[in-house]
């Protein structure tokens, strides 16, 4: 297991591909910053794919171009699924807009539960075995 921390992210990856990224409280996510996360965790587990858990802190956002660089080809290459959490309502709006505009090439599904999110991301682990 290894942990990164930017000023952006904090991004944990497990050993068996789970990746938990929270964007930092009072922060809007940027695309460099997406591709930057791509870097770390390809670099640290070179040609794996990930099954990614991505949740924001308080007062966190995720920039426009942030969204298309996550629901880009070139990104999601080293993604097999994608699991969007917030308990929040209206994140749960623009969770929705972006499977409905970006249309990420992987499965991605947005949850108001954590521990679903993670099991959902599990058995998508599993039936990929």
């Amino acid at each position: 297991m290894k942990t990164f921390e930017t000023d952006a992210f904090l991004m944990t990856i497990h050993d068996d591909l789970l990746i938990e990224f929270k964007v930092k409280k009072n922060h809007n996510l940027q695309a460099s910053e997406v591709w930057e996360s791509r870097d770390l965790s390809v670099n640290y587990l070179p040609g794996k794919k990930f099954y990614v858990l991505f949740e924001g802190d308080e007062d966190a956002a995720v920039s426009g171009d942030a969204r298309r660089a996550g629901a880009s080809k070139e990104y999601t290459m080293h993604v097999a699924a994608l699991a969007l959490y917030s308990n929040k309502a209206y994140e749960r709006i623009i969770g929705s807009l972006f499977l409905k505009i970006n249309k990420p090439v992987v499965p991605t599904e947005f949850f108001d539960d954590r521990e679903k999110a993670i099991a959902w991301l599990k058995i998508k682990q599993k039936s990929a075995s």
